[in-house]
């Protein structure tokens, strides 16, 4: 080894992460309706802030926000007396009323 390579120090390549700007989500509401969202109700550009504020009160009420790939998955369930999205939809619509 010369002294040349032995001066030399290792060029560490910086790597920038680039925030990239991701598509929002296309997600359905398929709870039960409260001010502000209705059931099956589609937001593309985020959730409205009435519904925000419901699930900081009540965090299950983000169970209802599926996204539209998942939609009929997620009605098959919300159907299926039992299923644990059918329980939370009947506790959601009793607190509602």
């Amino acid at each position: 080894m010369s002294d040349t390579d032995k001066k030399q120090t290792p060029v560490v390549k910086q790597t920038v992460i680039k925030e990239t700007a991701q598509k929002p989500e296309i997600v359905v509401y398929i709870g039960p309706d409260i001010p502000g969202a209705k059931q099956y109700t589609t937001f593309n550009n985020g959730l409205p802030e009435e519904l925000k504020k419901k699930i900081s009160e009540q965090p299950f009420f983000r169970s209802f926000v599926v996204p539209v790939a998942g939609l009929a998955r997620a009605n098959v369930e919300l159907a299926r007396e039992g299923s644990a999205l059918n329980v939370l939809f009947c506790r959601a619509s009793e607190n509602n009323t």
